[in-house]
């Protein structure tokens, strides 16, 4: 990723042709439900203001001091929010137009999936004979929560995990990275590259629909296919750019799923490991094997909850005090726990060995689900009630997207746009009406 400002829109078109779309969802969400008048709201003016601000800096940063440019600095902006406000009203205009009916539908072969589904469930109710162990199985591996414990689903809320037991890029990592350690043994010529690719992708998504579907999966689906699509056609990868496609891909099937709090949380937890985590595991050099591992997993957990939490007080107005220390238990002991599942289902029924690793399995869930009803009966374990506004959402993330630039760069210039974005959101909290 270049460090100029310049290069790095030029990397990333999709991303900021998505975010200005986004923006203009967002402001037609607004204008339908009656939040916007005949003056302008806190968030409008937000939203403005950071479009302006976004402009300013590109182009400040891409003209330097020993630069002779032809096109006056001023005429740049103009010319870049004029295409600002031209993909602004293509996000207005898509809101309505989508409003009643998708722009693309594509069926799916559903004998082929209820068998594949079917055969999974069967092989989980042969094996683990737990009914508790059971639900919860089937619960992480496929979504199916009608038997699971409402209780314990409750006390994974309190404690910040349900993203655990809810289907996520998580499941689709680890058969897309189990897949490809399989395929690429194969010959390295054009037939069996084609055959990998269908090999890939189709395991990709008859697992997701298998899993009903739900938008957070559907979301790591399209990432992986362009992913591996571009790396099969050889093209340039920018990790950002493929999360931006797979948005402009999922407005274009169903604008109403980018509503969905469960694909809001999984794109701005990716987006989040994406940029954060780097950043934060190197600021803590280690050798010890142990120590790296567990470090990683804590810069993993911060870079997640950093840009997910301003999701979670907008919906929910509150954050469980223990949902660092949750996460960093529970997300490996969940990863260890689904290439068990995995194993289980693939494991032919000789000499009774998926018996054998169902009941270990099933030792395991029980013993994952007593830690997780202790950490909720903890005293400290108290919900923190915060509420935030789709204002304070936006500050939020701009202040966010400020300082990881900062960091990222070492260039102090982006501290100053830190403090004339805090001065303009003060100003406009001032003057806003109540």
């Amino acid at each position: 990723m270049e460090k100029s400002p310049r290069h790095f829109r030029a990397a990333h078109p999709l991303l900021f042709i998505s975010s200005i779309l986004l923006a203009g969802l967002i402001f037609a969400k607004l204008f339908v439900q009656e939040q916007i008048l005949l003056s302008i709201s806190e968030t409008s003016y937000l939203l403005i203001v950071s479009l302006v601000l976004l402009q300013f800096i590109i182009t400040r940063s891409s003209i330097g001091a020993n630069t002779i440019t032809i096109i006056h600095p001023n005429i740049k902006m103009i010319e870049g929010l004029v295409i600002y406000l031209i993909l602004f009203s293509w996000g207005f205009l898509l809101f309505f137009i989508t409003k009643e009916k998708n722009i693309f539908q594509i069926p799916y072969p559903k004998n082929f999936i209820d068998y594949c589904r079917d055969f999974v469930i069967n092989k989980i109710n042969t094996t683990i004979a737990s009914k508790e162990a059971n639900a919860f199985a089937q619960s992480l591996l496929l979504g199916v929560k009608t038997d699971a414990n409402k209780e314990l689903l409750n006390a994974y809320k309190q404690l910040g995990i349900i993203h655990i037991v809810a289907i996520s890029g998580m499941h689709l990592e680890i058969i897309f990275k189990n897949i490809l350690r399989i395929t690429q043994w194969l010959p390295r010529k054009k037939l069996f590259r084609v055959l990998e690719l269908f090999i890939v992708l189709g395991s990709v998504w008859t697992y997701t629909l298998m899993a009903f579907a739900s938008p957070s999966i559907v979301r790591a689906a399209v990432f992986f296919s362009i992913y591996y699509l571009g790396k099969f056609l050889e093209a340039s990868s920018f990790t950002l750019n493929v999360i931006a496609g797979g948005i402009l891909i999922l407005l274009l099937f169903d604008v109403k799923n980018m509503e969905n709090i469960g694909l809001q949380l999984s794109y701005a937890a990716v987006v989040g490991i994406h940029l954060l985590y780097p950043l934060l595991s190197k600021m803590l050099p280690m050798d010890n094997p142990i120590l790296v591992f567990l470090w990683n997993n804590l810069c993993i957990s911060i870079a997640a909850q950093l840009t997910t939490l301003p999701i979670l007080l907008y919906h929910f107005h509150q954050l469980s005090s223990l949902v660092l220390i949750s996460n960093f238990i529970m997300v490996p002991l969940s990863t260890l726990l689904l290439y068990a599942i995995a194993l289980l289902v693939i494991t032919p029924n000789i000499i009774g060995l998926p018996k054998i690793i169902g009941q270990i399995i099933e030792k395991y869930i029980i013993g994952i689900n007593n830690i997780i009803s202790h950490l909720d009966a903890l005293s400290i374990n108290r919900p923190l009630l915060i509420s935030f506004g789709l204002g304070q959402v936006i500050l939020f993330y701009l202040a966010v997207l400020l300082i990881y630039a900062w960091l990222y760069t070492k260039r102090s210039q982006w501290l100053l746009y830190l403090t004339g974005l805090f001065c303009c959101y003060f100003i406009i909290k001032l003057f806003s009406l109540p």
